[in-house]
């Protein structure tokens, strides 16, 4: 059962070249939209993907312990360093340490660790347009794919380590399922079988593998809504809730044992005391932000996205009585409170959430675009495009006061945007929906591309690889272990061929007595107290080199001292 995207009645008259290529994008089959997605989704997400170095805080901490779990062959326990690592579950490190098959042992060449989160938001965005196909045909589908294509903070986790675009794959698979069964029963049918039930469940169970009660949370909240909406429940039956929790528990149970009986209680007070429970109830890490934070976020998060939401909100709210925009709403609303009422916020946790808002525009965004132009539509279009234009100059000043600009990537970025900008009101203009939307793409893929690009040639947000060129071995010293008494960060531990003890003064001095080849890293502000310490000791200590720059883990500027023993 689809909608209508364009009522035949709003259709203006189109002829041409252009018209027949617009045409042509809103009936391409599915096999053609899929490569068409394929292409774009890559377009947008690899730029930086390999060059950045790795993020601190969380992505240098996952990618360490997925590359301690392929080291040690243990499946069941998660490690970083000499300790534990049980903020989230064990699914993200089995496929990222299978992702780090791909090279050596030991290998610290990041890009591999991001592979299964590429891999999972490039079939993200083909899920988005699945399950707009379900309620829309093929230009819904067309569109809701292509915008999420070019989604900012989708982008940014297609680049990491993490959890998240995993997540919303795993989110997308089990929505999907939900619709068709919704939908089914809306026309009064059943879609059912192993075709609907078993994606459903096993995308719950890896969900849970992977972030806890997150993904089935947005999944539920859904549901409730819909019954809500149908009044019944029955329907819900097409999903075998008792074979699939069956499903559920075994595919998800044996590790939750294991863990527990390897751990304790070790393993759930730090998930669920430390980490989830707290998240809610206070700011972490000095996340914290009001409600309604998400809201104001969301024209750059989103970004292009959010300019077609904008332009679409009063049609959305004029179709909510309709199959897909009570879909859409039942998926976006809900979640989205319950992550604007948490205390911790950070600006990727509602992308579960941003399929639903592409799915709203889709199913309207033909209407929209065949409509006659508004004057409010074009300056909320042209505010909403300057935003990354102005973002990436702030990006170009604030480089200037580090170190070299990056002009390449930002200036390649801006012509993006403003050409994706000036295609964007040249398609609206003529009424062109497929093209439009391309050209909102365009705008967001040479954002984010632009973004990542300049911030990996940016020297100064990346201390470790700094601090690593001047630890380097050589000939007395073939390894250089490293006393980190003031970085305190799992990018050097990550990147550095030789380990990494984090200590505080007198322990990198006695590291340095030690162990002649060590070299110590602490702020300059305690450099007289560190040659103290080491004079104590015997030890003569000299500066071989200094860091200077941000650390993007803490937000705090960085004043670092290397030092080894004297050669003298």
């Amino acid at each position: 059962m689809t909608e209508t995207a364009v009522p035949p009645t709003q259709a203006a008259p189109r002829a041409g070249f252009a018209a027949r290529v617009d045409g042509a994008l809103l009936r391409l089959p599915r096999a053609a939209l899929a490569v068409l997605l394929l292409v774009l989704s890559l377009v947008a997400f690899l730029p930086g993907f390999a060059s950045l170095p790795p993020l601190d805080r969380d992505e240098a901490r996952f990618a360490q312990s997925s590359r301690q779990m392929r080291a040690t062959g243990d499946v069941i326990d998660i490690r970083f360093q000499d300790g534990t690592r049980y903020k989230k579950p064990v699914g993200i490190y089995w496929m990222q340490a299978a992702a780090a098959l791909t090279g050596p042992p030991g290998d610290s060449t990041i890009w591999r660790f991001r592979l299964p989160s590429l891999a999972a938001a490039v079939v993200a965005v083909l899920m988005t347009a699945s399950v707009a196909r379900l309620f829309g045909g093929a230009g819904p589908a067309m569109v809701a794919g292509t915008l999420m294509a070019g989604v900012f903070v989708l982008g940014a986790e297609a680049r990491l380590a993490k959890t998240d675009a995993v997540l919303l794959l795993t989110v997308l698979v089990a929505q999907h399922a939900l619709a068709r069964v919704w939908l089914a029963a809306r026309a009064g049918g059943v879609a059912g079988g192993p075709t609907v039930w078993l994606p459903f469940w096993g995308a719950m169970a890896v969900s849970v593998l992977v972030k806890g009660p997150i993904g089935p949370m947005v999944v539920a909240l859904t549901a409730l809504v819909l019954m809500a909406v149908q009044r019944r429940v029955r329907w819900l039956s097409a999903l075998q809730p008792g074979a699939g929790l069956i499903l559920l528990l075994a595919l998800m149970l044996p590790w939750y044992l294991a863990i527990t009986l390897r751990a304790g209680g070790a393993f759930w007070d730090e998930a669920l005391g430390r980490d989830l429970l707290s998240k809610v109830a206070t700011a972490q890490e000095s996340h914290g932000a009001p409600p309604g934070s998400y809201l104001a976020a969301v024209w750059v998060t989103f970004f292009p996205a959010s300019i077609a939401l904008a332009l679409c909100l009063p049609a959305i709210w004029a179709r909510r009585a309709s199959a897909g925009m009570i879909f859409a709403l039942a998926w976006a609303v809900p979640g989205w409170l319950v992550f604007e009422a948490a205390s911790t916020k950070l600006v990727h946790y509602v992308l579960p959430m941003y399929p639903a808002l592409a799915l709203a525009v889709a199913l309207v965004w033909g209407g929209v675009i065949a409509a006659p132009a508004r004057l409010w539509q074009g300056l909320a279009a042209g505010v909403l495009l300057a935003l990354p234009v102005l973002i990436l100059l702030a990006v170009g000043v604030y480089a200037a006061t580090l170190g070299p600009v990056p002009v390449l990537p930002l200036a390649a970025g801006i012509a993006a945007v403003l050409a994706g900008a000036a295609g964007f009101f040249r398609a609206r203009a003529q009424r062109l929906a497929g093209l439009a939307v391309l050209a909102l793409w365009l705008a967001g893929a040479g954002f984010g591309g632009a973004v990542f690009a300049a911030a990996a040639r940016m020297p100064a947000l990346w201390p470790a690889p700094q601090i690593l060129a001047l630890a380097r071995p050589d000939a007395d010293c073939p390894a250089r272990p490293l006393a980190d008494a003031g970085f305190g960060e799992a990018s050097l531990i990550f990147l550095s061929p030789a380990p990494v003890r984090e200590t505080d003064l007198p322990g990198a001095a006695a590291a340095l007595a030690a162990d002649p080849c060590t070299v110590a890293l602490l702020p300059m502000a305690g450099a007289d107290r560190f040659r103290e310490a080491a004079a104590a000791r015997g030890t003569e200590v000299e500066q071989t080199g200094r860091v200077t720059g941000l650390n993007l883990g803490s937000g705090r500027p960085l004043d670092l001292g290397v030092f080894a023993v004297s050669q003298d």
